[in-house]
């Protein structure tokens, strides 16, 4: 019988800046809502959050200024690299 594979949980970004810089007073993990474009461009490590922040609109929260380079071989479905994206 083959054996099942492991869901891949790789961290994909991590900001070590602003934990030096900062006192981290509270942590939260959250998802992306992200496009299919955005999730294998992740996947090829081309990512970068060192300058984005999050804020509160209503009663959600939005990433903004995270930058996730375009995809080489997407074709014409492409995504902004600096768009704000919803957390979940």
């Amino acid at each position: 019988m083959a054996k099942k594979k492991q869901p891949d949980t790789s961290l994909i970004a991590q900001n070590k800046k602003a934990r030096f810089d900062y006192e981290l007073l509270d942590k939260y993990e959250a998802g992306l809502v992200l496009t299919g474009s955005e999730v294998k461009s992740l996947r090829e490590g081309h990512g970068n959050i060192t300058e984005a922040y999050a804020i509160f609109q209503g009663d959600e929260i939005f990433l903004l200024n995270g930058y996730i380079a375009e995809y080489k071989n997407g074709g014409y479905a492409q995504h902004e690299e600096r768009r704000t994206r919803k957390l979940l």
